[in-house]
């Protein structure tokens, strides 16, 4: 059989047929995203003060940072989080590997009789084994492989970011529900105080009235009011249950470590003391993973709308294979038994019912909602702040308002206690002044817990540290 031997301006046309049609598809240009905003001004103080990535071991608590630190190890969310993790990072090898070419093995054998109707003289018995290497790989001429292990990288950094932002909100949750285990016992205890001394002094007035001494209205008195310190003792006694189960849930423990919860508080009211930033920070948009996460999203986004774009443009294949065939298994690894072949195929869609215009309409669309959310996760972190910061001075202050309040109810219940003993005022006065100064003393703790809660809201709004860790990847 003769060589054929093909005229070199067709081969060259038959090559440039498949550009020609992808200038004619048009393929529309990737449009860049607008995300230009107004952002608020920093202000220098707080540029001063980057959070520190532990930034509860500044309420200087040893069982808070065992707590956090366990939480951090064992909540099951944070599991959920590192297996989406995973589970993106396959996704990275995965686009990387479309890039690569593939390798197969082939082994076949058969055995085939033709019939008697055939064509052939007689029939035909014919055995075939072969033993082959085939090598495929896609040409990325026009990047649609390598924007889409781009968006996959992209995406595998904001679920890491993803997970950074649950850990700065974990670690916020779990101070909050340590500061209110406080706050609760705290009210516990001046609650007990109470119920105790008016234990007493019920059966003392019992006696008094029984004697003639005290009206039947005032002893009637003392006792609701005994009645409802104890009601109070078994909602505090409540409350103190869901809060710690719900620690404990935080935590990752055991559901039956969380049904015999008891976490112990601390020994004095949470608090920092420094540390803690009192104004806009210029680097917010880098410390705050979430904000992070959302440009990452928008990255991959824009990354997709390559492939879309590229998905209009010809794709170029290569393929070859190598191997042994032969009628005859005992020389079938014989030279004469050797096969290859080497494959060039270029492909262009002309015409597919709109599939690929749906398509580049969809990751166009897909971008538009990833900036969109790119600037309300811009816009919600700085309301974020601005509102933890605000709470913060705000606890701050009425902190320093119920310390003082509650100091003042606690002489005036005295005083009028003495005005009561020396017969100058009604007894009615001395409960009275004693509930509001039990009420001021339990707002007092609550307050306290407010604080700490607002000191870890602005941690938390700051981003937490978490920055570092983040960008290392």
């Amino acid at each position: 059989m003769k060589p054929i031997h093909m005229n070199p301006r067709l081969t060259l046309a038959v090559l440039a047929l498949p550009v020609l049609l992808a200038a004619c598809a048009g393929a529309p240009p990737a449009v860049a995203p607008n995300t230009t905003m107004e952002l608020p001004a920093a202000t220098a103080a707080a540029a001063q003060q980057p959070v520190r990535a532990d930034w509860w071991t500044l309420y200087g608590d040893a069982q808070l940072n065992a707590l956090v630190a366990e939480a951090l190890a064992n909540n099951t969310d944070l599991a959920r989080a590192a297996a989406r993790i995973d589970e993106s990072r396959a996704l990275v090898r995965l686009a990387r590997a479309d890039a690569l070419p593939t390798v197969g093995a082939t082994a076949g054998a058969a055995r085939q009789r033709s019939g008697a109707n055939a064509g052939l003289p007689a029939p035909v018995t014919a055995n075939n084994f072969n033993l082959g290497l085939n090598v495929s790989w896609e040409l990325d001429l026009w990047g649609r492989l390598a924007a889409g292990s781009r968006a996959a990288r992209e995406d595998l950094a904001a679920t890491t970011l993803d997970r950074d932002a649950l850990r700065t909100a974990l670690a916020a949750q779990v101070v909050q529900a340590y500061a209110a285990v406080q706050s609760i016992d705290a009210q516990t205890l001046a609650f007990r105080e109470a119920v105790v001394a008016q234990r007493d002094g019920v059966r003392l007035q019992r006696l008094r009235e029984q004697g003639g001494e005290l009206s039947q209205l005032d002893l009637r008195q003392i006792e609701a009011e005994l009645a409802g310190n104890e009601s109070q003792l078994l909602k505090l006694d409540r409350a103190r249950g869901e809060t710690s189960r719900a620690l404990a849930v935080l935590l990752g423990r055991s559901p039956r470590a969380v049904w015999d919860a008891s976490i112990a508080a601390p020994a004095k009211p949470l608090a920092v003391t420094g540390g803690v930033p009192a104004g806009l920070p210029s680097t917010l948009l880098q410390q705050r993973p979430d904000v992070a996460a959302a440009e990452a999203r928008l990255r991959a986004a824009g990354a997709r709308v390559d492939v879309a774009r590229a998905a209009y443009l010809p794709g170029v294949a290569l393929s070859a294979s190598l191997g042994k065939a032969s009628t005859d298994l005992s020389n079938l690894l014989d030279g004469p038994s050797t096969i290859w072949s080497l494959v060039a195929s270029l492909t262009q869609p002309i015409w597919n019912a709109g599939r690929l215009d749906a398509g580049r309409e969809a990751v166009l669309a897909r971008q538009r909602q990833a900036e969109l959310d790119y600037r309300d996760a811009v816009a919600r972190a700085f309301r974020e702040v601005r509102d933890a910061l605000d709470a913060q001075a705000e606890a701050s202050a009425s902190l320093a308002l119920a310390r003082q309040r509650a100091d003042a109810l606690r002489q005036a219940s005295r005083l009028t206690q003495l005005r009561v003993d020396a017969g100058e005022s009604s007894r009615l006065n001395a409960i009275e002044a004693e509930r509001i100064a039990l009420a001021a003393q339990s707002q007092l703790a609550d307050q306290q817990r407010a604080l700490a809660a607002a000191q870890a809201d602005v941690f938390r709004a700051l981003g937490g540290g978490w920055v570092a860790e983040s960008s290392s990847r």
